[in-house]
């Protein structure tokens, strides 16, 4: 009797080992599926955005050629052509006063050269990597400078460095768009460009002098758009206006 019992005994031991081994298995089992497939889904929600991110860049490259070839077309019908024919006029009429028609000319013809070369250098596809963010800004400003409707200014802060490309395209691309707005909408007779590279941090600011407007009134796709940009290079979106007090629009990016 006493020897059956033990018998029972042990063997409602080794069938309860046998249940917490089984358990532990399936527990360690479990652990290694939630960690495997957290693991995908991680990879996966890395790929996506690694996708996104080209795809943003590649929609970006395309809207910064396209609106450089609108500026390109307006820059060349509105100024090169007006000097061109100014020039051409004094050569009409290059019998009287010689001297000083052939100085005019000459003036004017150096004045459309120059302003051809600055068109030249913004049609480069690849130009905001080979130039770098500051001088593609300045030559913008330039451009905008030239045709007489704006006074620019580009002010820099701390000891300039380069940006990784992606995210210098990106900053041009949401410059340019700023800038962009403010040729339609704001009326300005003055825009700055900040470029802030002090206390290991960069920010980028496209300031003006225009109507401004009420920020509650205003959440317009251009503006949906620059901060979505921003956004996806890390960096934080800041706009400041009110209704004739002009506009701000920074780009923060800490630790670039």
């Amino acid at each position: 009797m006493h020897k059956a019992i033990e018998e029972e005994n042990l063997t409602t031991m080794i069938l309860l080992g046998s249940i917490i081994v089984v358990a532990f298995v399936g527990f360690v089992v479990l652990l290694a599926y939630l960690f495997t497939t957290r693991k995908n889904k991680l990879i996966q929600e890395k790929q996506l955005m690694k996708t996104q991110f080209e795809q943003e860049l590649l929609q970006t490259q395309l809207e910064i050629q396209e609106q450089t070839l609108k500026t390109i077309s307006e820059e060349i019908h509105d100024n090169v052509g007006q000097v061109l024919s100014l020039a051409k006029l004094n050569l009409n009429t290059f019998e009287s006063n010689s001297e000083q028609k052939l100085q005019d000319t000459k003036v004017l013809i150096s004045k459309a050269i120059n302003d051809l070369r600055d068109l030249s250098r913004s049609m480069h596809g690849d130009r905001i990597a080979e130039l770098g963010l500051q001088q593609s800004l300045a030559d913008e400003l330039q451009i905008l400078e030239n045709s007489g409707e704006f006074r620019t200014r580009m002010t820099i802060t701390g000891e300039p460095y380069k940006l990784p490309p992606q995210k210098e395209m990106v900053l041009f691309r949401i410059a340019q768009e700023a800038l962009n707005n403010v040729i339609k909408y704001s009326k300005a007779k003055n825009i700055t460009v900040t470029l802030n590279y002090a206390n290991g941090n960069f920010s980028l600011a496209v300031t003006d002098d225009g109507t401004g407007f009420d920020l509650h009134s205003k959440t317009g796709i251009g503006l949906k758009s620059m901060q979505n940009r921003a956004a996806l290079i890390g960096g934080q979106f800041n706009l400041q206006s009110a209704p004739g007090s002009g506009t701000s629009i920074t780009i923060e990016l800490p630790n670039p």
